[in-house]
């Protein structure tokens, strides 16, 4: 009896990819259903895309990070080549992996792997689905719309750049770079100093569907469809059930640092002062700024004088098991 087909999408270059798969290998050799698609730099994923859906796999499996999930989410929604998408396993193989962490598999090894095509074999993939909307983000200087999880700028974009050159020297991947990059941010801006060039914010306009409009230089501004971000933080509030959450901290913010912790993890309700931390849900914000902005670790520049739109259309099935 044939068993439904399972598309693997394998990232050789990704972190912990690069540093051997043989364990990888020995248990795709065990399930024939497996029709394994090389991402190596040669092959684009737009190719891999459109192998997917002459394949109509019963479930997609990526093996990455997450700049491959936002890639192929881009490719898949933006061409609709499967309709619908069918459910993603994503084995948390790249350097962050917090989409991974929050709708992925809970291990990134290949007893993980293993589980989940057994799983997939006994037909009980139901029971281990969450579903979570995909940003969609237009206006950028590409032109072509982007997909992903979480759009972040100015501060979050310096917080990347930060930890890739200086933390993850020292050695450290995943939640310790984060948890190190954070601490020196907040260390820094508790002593009155920033890294040069860092930090300094800039100039912000945002517009809503249900018309409120707020301008302003800020310090941060990020969206998300996921619940849960780096270091298991929930860094909005006000949410109201809308497709995507939105949050901005103006630059300067009142007792940023004092009050990071509530930011960070508190309640969907937090006593802050308005003025300074604004947070809410939103089904599509028009966005004017004039930096680079990150989709999932991806860089991309917003298109001269075009606002970024940023809405969440569709919702996507991932396997945390």
């Amino acid at each position: 009896m044939s068993r439904p087909a399972i598309g693997f999408v394998n990232n050789r270059r990704s972190e912990r990819n690069k540093r051997g798969t043989a364990d990888i290998e020995a248990v795709l050799a065990r399930y024939p259903e497996v029709i394994r698609l090389d991402f190596d730099g040669l092959t684009r994923l737009h190719d891999i895309a459109k192998d997917l859906a002459r394949l109509a796999p019963a479930l997609i499996v990526v093996n990455g990070g997450d700049g491959t999930v936002q890639g192929l989410l881009t490719e898949l929604l933006e061409e609709r080549l499967i309709d619908p998408v069918p459910p993603i396993a994503i084995l948390p193989r790249g350097m962050a992996n917090m989409t991974a962490a929050d709708c992925g598999l809970r291990r990134r090894g290949a007893g993980a792997l293993a589980h989940l095509l057994e799983t997939a074999r006994a037909g009980l993939l139901d029971r281990f689905l969450v579903r979570r909307r995909v940003l969609r983000v237009e206006g950028l200087e590409e032109g072509r719309a982007q997909r992903g999880m979480f759009m972040g700028a100015l501060g979050i974009t310096d917080a990347i750049h930060l930890c890739k050159s200086r933390v993850h020297g020292l050695g450290l991947k995943g939640e310790a770079a984060h948890f190190v990059t954070l601490a020196q941010i907040l260390w820094g801006l508790a002593r009155g100093r920033r890294p040069p060039g860092m930090l300094e914010g800039g100039p912000v306009a945002m517009r809503f569907e249900d018309g409120e409009v707020r301008e302003g230089r800020q310090l941060l501004l990020l969206a998300t469809t996921l619940d849960r971000l780096v270091l298991a933080s929930r860094p909005f509030w006000n949410g109201l059930a809308r497709p995507f959450r939105l949050t901005a901290i103006r630059q300067p913010a009142e007792g940023l640092v004092r009050r990071a912790i509530h930011v960070l993890y508190g309640g969907d309700r937090r006593d802050l002062p308005a003025d300074s931390f604004f947070s809410r849900g939103s089904a599509r914000a028009e966005l004017e700024l004039g930096s680079e902005i990150t989709i999932d670790g991806q860089f991309y520049r917003p298109a001269p004088g075009r606002p970024l739109v940023v809405t969440a259309p569709e919702e996507v099935r991932f396997v945390r098991c």
